[in-house]
């Protein structure tokens, strides 16, 4: 790539002083045995917080492992302010020569990674890494306009970023209470086990990705509602399992235990594709007796306020897993109207949830939009096209000269642990 006139490509381990000699990474105990305020960071940001610190001042951390290299839009440099303690997995740095600790930042964000990080199972980016990466180093006054236009620039982002989430909550909170209101109906009030004709856990059985074999759907196969087949496992079942386990149109599958509780008591409908298919253990079936209530009803129902407080209390768990079985399930209290009742809510909910569908995607579009966009802005600045350059500043050689020239003066030494 050609340097705008006044840049200079300059080795990243010549531009930077590495602090990682000072490193002292502790265990799981360890950080038991030291509580308190002090941010305790890893590759990726912090990790916990501790009572003692290592570090006081202005530094970067530039991820060593874990810091998902290989991914776009990834972060693998962050800055750090105040007192703090870092284990082994960043690199700890600060730039030479007056150059701001922002421009290096976002420099090391934009730099492509994968030409120089190693490891076959995790990605690492050693110090011997660092010293095969050269960055452009634009004049020091060119460096403090592209930091200041990209702040501007990209707090715009930022806002545009917190607006769409708003808009999220809003969309949310509207929908919740729009379902609140479709199920405050009059009917009799039934518990949903006298609803069914069949309440059952799912298979224990090892599933693989055999097509040959009997497609089983698991957690990740009930998602946004709707029963996903893009990613089945199989297993061999018996005839007799087959008939028990198997699944008709109709059915509701209910996430029983995860470690979130928000997705406890998530739900499908099961439609022609999956019928035939099984179903794994932490899914509960409910096969609900014909012409008494409209699967699609229950299915919403679940997601309303009146379900869902009961769901959340009765499967919130301290150890980590959430869980609701069957009875609970079966002893949950719903709102029956009329059938013909039943079908004109689920017409509603389900026009209204196309419409929130529609507003989501319009989101994920212009989120993607902003991404590309933050990207491009990047690009721009190490290119030299984002700000107009100035014949008068330093050249970014004599800057370099200046740091080659203190590290001669005044030479690193290197701690011994």
């Amino acid at each position: 790539m050609m340097l705008p006139k006044g840049w200079v490509e300059a080795d990243l381990i010549d531009i930077i002083t590495l602090h990682d000699s000072k490193r002292i990474p502790l265990n799981a105990e360890q950080r038991r045995n030291k509580p308190g305020d002090y941010a305790y960071y890893g590759a990726n940001g912090q990790v916990g917080a501790v009572g003692e610190y290592i570090f006081d001042g202005e530094y970067i951390l530039l991820a060593e492992d874990g810091g998902f290299f290989d991914q776009p839009g990834r972060r693998v440099a962050y800055q750090v302010l105040g007192k703090f303690w870092v284990n082994n997995h960043a690199h700890i740095l600060t730039p030479k020569g007056g150059i701001p600790q922002t421009y290096l930042c976002k420099a090391l964000n934009h730099f492509d990674w994968m030409a120089v990080v190693g490891g076959t199972t995790r990605l690492k980016l050693t110090q011997g890494n660092m010293k095969q990466v050269k960055m452009p180093l634009p004049p020091l006054a060119e460096q403090r306009r592209i930091v200041a236009k990209l702040d501007s620039l990209t707090a715009r982002i930022a806002r545009a970023r917190a607006e769409l989430e708003r808009i999220k909550k809003l969309q949310k909170q509207w929908l919740q209470r729009f379902l609140d209101s479709e199920f405050s109906c009059s009917g009799r009030m039934l518990k949903l086990g006298t609803l069914a004709e069949d309440v059952r856990y799912g298979t224990a059985q090892k599933c693989i990705q055999n097509p040959v074999l009997t497609p089983v759907l698991r957690i990740p196969n009930i998602s946004s509602g709707k029963v996903d087949i893009s990613n089945l496992k199989h297993a061999k079942f018996t005839e007799k399992e087959i008939q028990k386990l198997s699944l008709l149109p109709g059915d509701v599958l209910i996430i029983r235990s995860n470690g979130s509780v928000d997705l406890v008591g998530q739900s499908a409908v099961v439609d022609e594709q999956a019928s035939g298919f099984l179903f794994a253990g932490y899914l509960i079936r409910i096969r609900l007796k014909k012409n008494n209530v409209a699967p699609d009803f229950v299915h919403y129902w679940l997601q309303s306020s009146q379900a869902r407080n009961v769901i959340n209390a009765e499967a919130k768990s301290t150890s980590g897993v959430n869980n609701i079985n069957s009875e609970q399930l079966k002893n949950l209290q719903i709102r029956v109207p009329s059938l013909s009742m039943q079908q004109e809510i689920v017409s509603r909910i389900t026009k209204a949830f196309a419409h929130i569908n529609h507003l989501e995607t319009e989101g994920r579009h212009t989120l993607t939009l902003l991404n590309r966009l933050e990207a491009s802005l990047l690009a721009k600045a190490f290119r030299g096209k984002l700000v107009p350059q100035d014949p008068n500043d330093e050249p970014a050689s004599v800057l370099l000269e200046r740091i080659r020239a203190e590290r001669t003066e005044k030479p690193e030494t290197r701690k011994r642990k």
